[in-house]
């Protein structure tokens, strides 16, 4: 398979923008801490799904890509965005979809976990990080990439923070996985996150005014999963100081926090 980047979408099929909005619904009401735990310790526990699916995917610029994750007929895929684009999601939807459909599937997250021998008996592979991969695992992977190729089985969806011509890996691998199909995920826009926000707050039963989104898009870290956190931070701290959520006390929150 010779190497195509995606970096456009098609015509009638737009590539869906996108960040991962598979978090076990977040909670209709704000709960206080057990222990008055300092601000700046506040920690979000997401509650999602180990295996959220597509349709949880926020957005509209990666369809295209999830139409082909989810056909599953490439043989090899890269996928590569800033971190919390949703990687992590897009590779753990496409496991829960083999898996639903009888293959043996496995996701390896290389932060976290080794890529080791068990690999090779997979015949869906999404390793999650391949540019954080250890001497040994990038020739573990290289090995696989032969055997999924020469036998002409196996799916393997690799995520990256980087296209594959900026990988610090083996040469060699590098490569292969120039080779793959590879997309570029898109983060969402900044309205986007405003409305996946609003709506976040709306399911917890909060009417939150989008201005309160604009600040924190302007004053805190502007990936989805930390905004996301702060959502959940400012929930507990306006339950637990006794008052409502607004720009003023999300203002005061801020100047809790480390500095991002």
């Amino acid at each position: 398979m010779t190497g195509r980047l995606k970096t456009g979408g098609l015509p009638q099929r737009q590539r869906r923008h996108g960040l991962p909005a598979g978090r076990k619904p977040i909670q209709s009401h704000c709960f206080p801490f057990g222990q008055q735990n300092a601000v700046n310790q506040l920690i979000f526990d997401f509650a999602r799904s180990d295996y959220p699916g597509f349709d949880k995917f926020l957005g509209t610029a990666n369809r295209e890509l999830i139409y082909v994750l989810q056909q599953a007929q490439d043989q090899f895929v890269y996928v590569w965005g800033q971190r919390g684009s949703g990687k992590s999601h897009l590779l753990k939807a496409w496991v829960a979809q083999a898996r639903e459909q009888g293959h043996h599937a496995v996701y390896i997250d290389a932060e976290t976990a080794p890529l080791d021998e068990t690999a090779l008996s997979a015949e869906y592979l999404a390793v999650d990080g391949a540019d954080r991969l250890q001497a040994d695992e990038q020739a573990l992977l290289f090995e696989i990439f032969n055997r999924f190729r020469n036998g002409a089985r196996g799916r393997l969806l690799l995520s990256a923070d980087v296209p594959p011509q900026q990988l610090t890996v083996r040469e060699d691998l590098r490569t292969r996985m120039g080779n793959c199909l590879v997309y570029d995920i898109k983060p969402l826009g900044d309205e986007e996150k405003i409305d996946a926000l609003v709506g976040m707050a709306g399911a917890r039963q909060l009417a939150l005014e989008p201005e309160i989104f604009r600040y924190l898009l302007t004053y805190w870290r502007r990936d989805m999963d930390s905004l996301v956190q702060m959502l959940d931070t400012l929930c507990h701290y306006a339950a637990t100081t006794r008052r409502r959520i607004t720009l003023p006390l999300l203002r005061q929150l801020l100047k809790q926090q480390d500095t991002p």
